[in-house]
């Protein structure tokens, strides 16, 4: 199979899969809409029933069969990538391009690695792609596809690399274009993570099925907007340099 076949293929199970999702949440709040007489109602409600079983059937045959990025944490239900030891841990739910999460990058993400190259958190990544469309090319898809490639060729401090250079070039939101496969494979390069597997797992989309379950884990966690940052469990408010330090000093005091 060609690289653009094998990546339209990805492409479109993950559209599938977001259909059946759309299917099921609309058979739903048509339920919930009815009044109508008690036969007419349970009619509705199995048909909800059989929908959601079969997205819960997708769900699970897609986690027994796709490909996984190695080097996820132990704890993140193989969704979620680590960096540090400290004793505070600092959970970071982002999407590659949500605009608010480079705003966090830029006001909070030195100074969250300091405390982590100080031994004072560990920070645990939680890649989020809810921002695709046609015309960024899928780019929220593509970007963690990426890092998760980079994770799992070069380690966890290349992902935090390649994180970090996916936020100072993110592309304007407003105008539609993502980055390239080409840009990304070069960043990837940069944050260490070389040779053709890695440009090929890149382009094909190698882990598109992973990065849709990762974002409905990352609902699962209850997370309905990024950024959504937890200092030990505890959402973080002040999402400045100074908030975000004062709450870790607080959970290690």
């Amino acid at each position: 199979m060609s690289t653009s076949s094998k990546k339209e293929a990805a492409r479109q199970r993950i559209a599938e899969k977001r259909a059946a999702e759309a299917a099921a949440r609309a058979a739903e709040q048509r339920r919930r809409r009815t009044v109508v007489g008690g036969v007419v109602a349970a009619v509705v409600v199995v048909v909800a029933v059989v929908v959601a079983v079969v997205v819960q059937t997708s769900r699970t045959s897609t986690a027994a069969d796709a490909a996984r990025p190695g080097g996820t944490s132990a704890g993140g239900n193989g969704y979620t990538f680590s960096v540090g030891t400290g004793p505070v841990t600092v959970d970071v739910y982002e999407d590659f391009q949500c605009p608010n999460c480079k705003a966090f990058e830029d006001a909070a993400g030195a100074t969250l690695e300091q405390l982590q190259q100080a031994g004072t958190v560990t920070i645990v990544y939680h890649g989020m792609a809810f921002l695709d469309s046609s015309q960024n090319d899928d780019y929220s898809t593509r970007a963690l596809n990426a890092a998760a490639v980079v994770a799992s060729d070069a380690g966890t401090a290349a992902y935090q690399q390649f994180h970090d250079l996916l936020y100072a070039h993110q592309p304007d939101e407003r105008t539609g274009s993502g980055l390239t496969d080409d840009q990304l494979i070069a960043y990837a390069e940069q944050a260490g993570a070389t040779g053709e597997d890695v440009a090929t797992d890149i382009r094909d989309l190698v882990y598109g099925d992973w990065v849709e379950e990762a974002t409905d884990q990352a609902s699962k966690d209850g997370v309905t907007g990024t950024p959504t940052v937890l200092v030990d469990g505890t959402q973080l408010s002040d999402l400045s340099a100074d908030g975000l330090r004062t709450a870790v000093e607080d959970a290690a005091a």
